[in-house]
């Protein structure tokens, strides 16, 4: 089960008297005014990195014409993080009484200690130390010491079955987690590890999507089980098929404004776009609320398994569907939860209980009506026989996210979920960082073994093998030359690229292929067994390229991770899943007309025309009359003119790309063959083709010329849907193939 999406609710109310915006510039930064300036409105600040506004994020337009504490000037101040109060077992340098961003501390622990956590922590522009809590323990115990979040104090120094600790934070902190933790048989405290904050500080897009990675992985599920525990992030683990209920829940009350609703229903079309990627299918359920709440794809709904279809429908609700936008109605909303739950209780008693559940809650925290929020989750969780067992405490997990410039920590800590050793609250700046966060979060490092899978370009700065992890450089040193090609990793042992590369007394000592930062060795250079680049001279076709495709095997396997990982090969199981085609009887042809749905495919490829500076082209597939237009305009050219069947040059083996209709299409260059020709089904890329030639050069080496590519102008790649026989031969011990 996955979300809830809730946005804080700032008070608003009718106009009064102008405020006098003179009186509440700040000194050191900026403020912007939210519906105007009249009674019941606000300002909001904003400072440079590493400084906060004082005395507040906001000032509220009062009914009497003036600022709330207007005598009281608004300045950026420099960001302090907080000071330890305790440390157990060991020491801590230096000792000050205020700690500014870069400042760092350095942890020892005494003689018979072990040190767990991290032996220097810096300060950080958001107010929060680096790292994890550092903590000094001898392991006699029941369980571990739990350690002293910085800017806390701990009651009780007994870690033995059934004993508890407590903590305070420093006056002027917020705690965020258990203030109580019990220790109990499992050897693990209950509750969540608590952290004290400055009210100013937040947590950083990159910092949430570690924390909540929600890596999809079922390899790891299954085969190691005990992986969640070796960690302090947050692991959802789905398996295939998993059963999953996702709730998005919008606030849409005036509080909240168009701008931010648009974003958050933005972030949370992120979101599902990002779950539809891996191999599972949840049920969504998403809920629109102001004063009372609105649903907008029900679980019950036939499409709300339907990402596509689940995206479309909260793209088309607008902000304006909710008239009375005066109240925020948290628990209204959760009741919605609640209601839908216990309908699928009814209808699907024996699955009900095998379903885990996960709300994400996007709030400040506040409401006005309907009554605690947390008093619905208590029902929740009843109904899930949470309560009364603890083993099923993995069946809900509350996440909140609480966003806005006004927040109440203590009212969205009471919320979310309490498990140790993870973290359920996440203080944001804005909405924005929220939907960078969403697209961080669902691509953990873990992901491995799942194809066509990448970074999204457009969210953070991302080195290039991330964001097309699946690139491999070859280059084939020769006496007095070298040869540069592309090529894909489509298993651990063996890299896809194009005959065409290599010369037939090319020894594989003299291949070198590079995927991420590492350079691999060859063991052998496989071309395809019909590729015969003088087979048709006597059809007066100089240089053929029919099969032009080769698979070079690795001497030792590739290690995936983030920047290392294989593209999608279409009639492969990897593939079905990607597409959301599952059973026995889907065949290849499903993937064909799935991924071949038109006469103009969409399609990309990458091109490097400035070292490691990979840079995304768009092209088109063209099929059925426009791919004969593209044979009929090659025979155009000089070259190929005199060819009496143009087939024999561009048999069916070959897709088609370029030229200037229905657009301009960026041409292949010198160095992009045997690069892959890629599909994409949402966050998913399938190769259906590999780069294998051009009919006109509108190229500078690997640079494409400035001038206007000539109209005539084709490229023409092997299609993959035609070399399946080979591919299963030689991949049927790295791939499984469907039948």
């Amino acid at each position: 089960m996955f979300p809830l999406l809730l946005l804080g609710h700032i008070a608003v109310s009718i106009a009064a008297p102008q405020c006098d915006l003179d009186k509440i510039a700040i000194e050191g930064g900026e403020y912007h005014v939210i519906a105007g300036v009249n009674g019941g409105s606000k300002v909001e600040y904003s400072c440079p990195e590493g400084m906060y506004p004082h005395p507040g994020r906001s000032r509220q337009c009062l009914y009497n014409g003036q600022w709330m504490n207007e005598k009281e000037k608004a300045k950026c101040k420099a960001v302090q993080c907080p000071r330890p109060l305790m440390f157990e077992n060991g020491e801590f340098q230096p000792r000050k009484a205020r700690y500014s961003v870069g400042d760092v501390l350095h942890f020892e622990c005494w003689g018979g200690f072990l040190m767990y956590g991290p032996a220097n922590r810096t300060c950080q522009a958001n107010g929060k130390w680096s790292g994890e809590v550092t903590r000094c323990g001898d392991n006699d115990g029941d369980c571990p010491n739990p350690g002293i979040p910085i800017g806390a104090t701990k009651a009780g120094s007994i870690y033995e079955f059934g004993e508890k600790v407590s903590y305070e934070c420093q006056t002027g902190l917020r705690l965020l987690g258990s203030r109580e933790r019990r220790c109990m048989k499992s050897g693990r405290w209950s509750g969540a590890e608590p952290a004290c904050r400055y009210w100013h500080s937040y947590d950083t897009p990159q910092e949430v999507a570690t924390a909540f990675s929600a890596s999809i992985s079922e390899t790891i599920e299954s085969s190691n089980p005990d992986k969640v525990e070796e960690t302090n992030t947050r692991k959802i683990q789905v398996r295939k098929d998993a059963d999953m209920n996702i709730f998005i829940v919008i606030d849409s009350s005036k509080s909240v404004g168009p701008q931010n609703f648009h974003t958050a229903k933005e972030a949370s079309a992120v979101f599902i776009e990002k779950m539809a990627s891996f191999d599972f299918t949840p049920r969504y359920a998403v809920i629109s609320y102001a004063s009372y709440a609105k649903p907008i794809v029900r679980l019950s709904d036939d499409d709300s398994t339907d990402a596509d279809a689940v995206i479309e429908r909260i793209r088309k609700f607008s902000y304006r569907e909710h008239e009375d936008k005066t109240g925020t109605n948290t628990r209204g909303a959760l009741r919605e939860v609640y209601s839908m739950l216990a309908l699928d209780l009814i209808t699907n008693h024996q699955k009900f209980l095998e379903r885990k559940n996960v709300i994400l809650l996007l709030t400040d925290g506040k409401h006005n009506m309907g009554g605690l929020p947390n008093l619905e989750i208590m029902k929740i969780r009843k109904l899930l026989n949470i309560q009364k067992d603890s083993n099923r405490e993995d069946f809900l997990d509350v996440y909140v996210f609480a966003l806005g410039v006004d927040i109440n920590e203590n009212a969205i800590n009471d919320i979310a979920s309490k498990k140790d050793p993870e973290k359920h609250v996440f203080k944001m700046e804005s909405v924005d960082h929220m939907k960078e966060a969403f697209d961080i979060m669902l691509d953990e490092e873990e992901v491995l073994q799942m194809c066509g899978l990448s970074k999204d370009p457009s969210i953070g700065e991302e080195g290039v093998q991330e964001v097309y992890p699946w690139i491999a450089r070859i280059t084939i040193t020769r006496p007095g030359s070298e040869e540069k090609c592309k090529g894909s990793i489509v298993s651990k042992s063996f890299i896809l690229t194009a005959a065409h590369c290599f010369h037939l007394d090319d020894s594989p000592q003299a291949v070198n292929v590079r995927v991420g930062d590492k350079t691999l060795k060859v063991k052998n250079i496989h071309r395809h067994r019909k590729y015969n680049p003088a087979g048709k001279q006597d059809k007066k076709v100089e240089k053929s390229f029919d099969y032009d495709l080769a698979l070079i095997e690795l001497e030792n396997k590739i290690e995936y991770s983030r920047k290392v990982r294989p593209v999608c090969l279409p009639c492969t199981t990897g593939t079905s899943w990607a597409l959301k085609q599952r059973g026995k009887a889907v065949t290849c042809s499903d993937h064909e007309k799935t991924l071949y749905g038109s006469e103009l495919v969409r399609s990309m490829f990458v091109a490097e025309e400035t070292r490691d500076k990979f840079e995304r082209m768009d092209v088109t597939i063209k099929r059925g009359d426009k791919r004969s237009a593209c044979l009929e305009d090659t025979k155009k050219i000089d070259i190929y003119k005199d060819i009496p069947q143009i087939t024999d040059l561009i048999s069916d083996n070959f897709l088609c790309t370029g030229g200037t209709e229905p657009q301009v299409e960026p041409p292949t260059c010198r160095g992009d063959g045997g690069g892959p020709l890629l599909v994409q089904f949402r966050q998913r890329y399938i190769q259906v083709g590999v780069i294998s030639w051009g009919t006109i050069n509108s190229c500078i080496g690997p640079k494409r010329k400035p001038e206007p590519v000539p109209a005539l102008s084709r490229d023409f790649h092997t299609d993959l849907f035609h070399m399946m026989d080979w591919l299963k031969e030689m991949l049927r011990e790295d791939l499984e193939f469907l039948n």
